[in-house]
């Protein structure tokens, strides 16, 4: 009988099939011990290392267009004694953790029997007490199944609510190296949102962070950030920087007459359905900017989104933002969102002067208040909005100068953000 049960040395190696590069297809369901059948179906990407002495291994499950900057691990730690297997998930929304003490949720614990092994244990979900099912299949070289599944009256009935097909995918081209970008002052931005026609967004992305990035700043531009919408699937929302507004009509007449545009205008049109939502905005005191000092961009191509989770608030105004306004700004906003573990990145005022590149529009007649404040992830700046503390101590105050509802944004940063955290 194959059996890693009987020979706790093999069983160290029960894991080994699984290291290397991944594509999956998951299934999940939306909620969990509800009675519900509905499925959400999406793809993402695993890497599977395992560390010397063959103890320890663990993977990271990137699911980018399901949840932009989500990052799933597993540990998997083998005890030579019992010749078991302790699982550990962990995701860097910090879900899986205890939010008082931090410590991990507890692992599910087993071993392969053949080519199937099946490792469970005790949980809580939503305040109550479940068990946990790992089910690995191992299929062939290049194949495997994973699926998970729950139980709330002691095992005796389960419900499976998470299933992922592995096929083994060639090994990803080597990481680039990092490059500085420019860090020049940008007194005059463009905040610039797109709306996409369905599915094109990461069209564009992937076709803006290979061939506009260096080729706008080598015309003297920063291109500060670009970055998803989590609240508007179609919308790419990205800014730009000028040394000034002399600056302005020269680096945008010298790219958008070049080379690279003329290449690739057609692609990146063809994603669009509006591009015209563009504030010109100026720092709305010295040094209220942000600081492209010292920040860094991949050098190349990476699809994984990156960490953290950028608030954009545009506060339509009745008038250019009064001194009153911007005093609350630096005494009363700000505080309010560094007390919640943010940092507080730049604000912004709309620039009075006209657009001096009439070949692409901006909002002018408008007068805007515009914060960039990054949060360590969704679930820090989702604690920030239920803790109410923007909704007693800035909202009541700051409905005085306004003309319309605030325009609130939850942007994640593209791979080559030079905004990031």
């Amino acid at each position: 009988m194959k059996t890693s049960q009987l020979n706790p040395l093999h069983a160290a190696h029960d894991f080994d099939f699984l290291v290397g590069n991944w594509r999956t297809r998951q299934r999940r369901l939306v909620r969990r011990l509800q009675g519900c059948d509905q499925w959400e179906h999406f793809d993402a990407v695993s890497t599977v290392q395992q560390l010397p002495g063959g103890v320890i291994n663990f993977d990271t499950l990137a699911a980018e267009a399901w949840r932009p900057g989500w990052l799933g691990t597993s540990l998997r730690v083998f005890n030579p004694l019992t010749g078991l297997w302790s699982i550990y998930w962990v995701t860097n929304d910090g879900a899986s953790m205890d939010a008082t003490t931090g410590a991990l949720a507890p692992p599910v614990v087993g071993r392969f029997v053949g080519d199937e092994g099946v490792f469970d244990g005790e949980d809580v979900f939503e305040g109550r007490p479940i068990r946990v099912r790992f089910l690995w299949q191992r299929l062939g070289a290049d194949r495997a199944r994973w699926q998970q599944a729950f139980s709330d009256d002691g095992g005796q009935s389960w419900e499976v609510n998470w299933v992922m097909d592995f096929e083994r995918a060639p090994a990803p081209p080597a990481a680039l190296p990092t490059a500085p970008v420019p860090d020049g002052a940008c007194e005059v931005i463009e905040l610039r949102r797109y709306a996409l026609h369905a599915g094109q967004r990461d069209t564009l992305i992937d076709l803006f962070d290979r061939e506009f990035v260096e080729t706008q700043e080598a015309h003297g531009m920063s291109v500060m950030g670009q970055f998803r919408d989590l609240d508007a699937a179609e919308r790419f929302v990205w800014l730009r920087g000028f040394a000034d507004m002399d600056a302005r009509p020269k680096g945008l007449g010298a790219f958008y007459g070049g080379p690279v545009w003329a290449q690739h205008r057609d692609a990146a049109n063809a994603t669009m359905a509006a591009f015209d939502d563009v504030l010109l905005l100026r720092p709305a005191w010295a040094g209220a900017g942000v600081s492209m000092a010292g920040r860094e961009r991949a050098a190349g191509i990476v699809r994984t989104a990156l960490p953290g989770l950028l608030d954009l608030s545009v506060v339509p105004l009745r008038e250019a933002a009064p001194a009153e306004l911007l005093r609350f700004c630096r005494e009363v906003m700000t505080p309010c969102l560094q007390r919640a573990g943010a940092q507080v990145l730049g604000w912004y005022v709309t620039e009075s002067r006209p657009n001096n590149f009439a070949q692409l529009p901006v909002r002018e007649g408008e007068w805007f208040l515009v914060g960039l404040a990054l949060f360590a992830s969704e679930a820090a700046h989702q604690a920030f909005v239920a803790g109410g503390a923007w909704a007693r101590e800035v909202a009541p105050t700051l409905a005085g100068w306004l003309c319309g509802p605030v325009q609130a944004h939850r942007l994640v940063a593209t791979a080559r953000s030079a905004i990031h955290l």
